[in-house]
């Protein structure tokens, strides 16, 4: 067996589960070189995750959520060391999407037993992101769920923020530019995916593949309350390309400028931007996955 050296970047709210400490251990007594580093503060995850790279450690593994396989993914930036992922979060929309398992000694089978594989990512304003980047009433849903209710409830939290928020909503506007399209549209939501799933699960776009080297836009044009929430019972199915209301369309970049600053989610992360640069970042990331996001195993 091949020894390998292991840099475990651990958000702070997860350092006293039983399974993480067991896992770690139990590596650590297979002979493997294991470092462990805690988050306790937004940034760290980047910091620790460009540290461990910089060393020389053959895999940084995201023990977390969404947002801090976020953040290291960004810490890798420029780097070509492989990620795992022991997924610890609530939603864990990419580790749901590539067969790697809750449990966190499945998960490390997973890291120990495939070999990693090229990726796309994607970036805004030039942060990286795996996932899908949300616009709109999803954005805020994500952003505005408290996190006491994400841990008793978890993806159905974001559910029902979203429900909340859609009894409130007012269209926003935005132009949306790219080569050879171009919309200029009130809008209540919008998604550019790398993969397909956001949310604890919503399928906002279901034909996105991260070795393609394009992003999925999916903008949600403003209707009734009434249409919209029959629209989203077909969008949490990725059912909703080619109805009336949404456009779709596959891109290898996009300018999105709102009439004011927008509420912008990568990952789980919240940033607010006016304008919004988003690039397809072909094949620059190596992760260990059980299968691609769309595939099974």
């Amino acid at each position: 067996m091949q020894h390998r050296h292991f840099t475990y970047i651990v958000h702070g709210g997860r350092a006293d589960r039983p399974d993480l400490r067991q896992m770690i251990s139990w590596v650590r007594d297979r002979g493997h070189a294991v470092d462990v580093r805690m988050t306790w503060n937004p940034g760290d995850a980047e910091a620790l995750a460009a540290e461990a790279a910089d060393r020389g450690t053959d895999v940084v593994i995201a023990c977390g959520g969404d947002g801090t396989l976020n953040e290291v993914v960004n810490g890798l930036d420029g780097r070509d060391t492989p990620v795992g992922v022991v997924p610890l979060g609530t939603a864990n929309d990419f580790a749901r999407q590539t067969g790697i398992p809750e449990d966190a000694d499945h998960a490390m089978d997973v890291i120990l037993r495939h070999k990693p594989v090229r990726i796309d990512t994607a970036s805004m304003n030039g942060r990286r992101f795996l996932n899908v980047s949300t616009g709109g009433v999803g954005a805020e849903a994500t952003q505005q769920t408290p996190a006491e209710t994400k841990e008793s409830l978890g993806p159905l939290a974001y559910a029902i923020t979203a429900v909340r928020k859609w009894a409130v909503n007012s269209p926003r506007h935005a132009t949306f530019m790219s080569a050879g399209f171009g919309l200029d549209a009130d809008f209540l939501a919008f998604a550019v995916g790398s993969t397909r799933v956001t949310g604890g699960g919503t399928m906002m776009t279901p034909d996105a593949s991260v070795t393609d080297g394009l992003l999925d836009l999916c903008v949600i044009e403003a209707m009734s309350r009434r249409d919209f929430a029959r629209l989203s019972l077909r969008v949490k199915r990725g059912e909703h390309v080619g109805l009336g209301g949404v456009h779709y369309v596959q891109l290898p970049w996009l300018k999105v400028v709102g009439t004011v600053p927008l509420s912008i989610n990568l990952d789980g992360e919240g940033v607010e931007a006016q304008t919004c640069d988003y690039r397809a970042r072909r094949a620059d990331l190596r992760v260990h996955v059980q299968h691609l996001p769309g595939e099974s195993d």
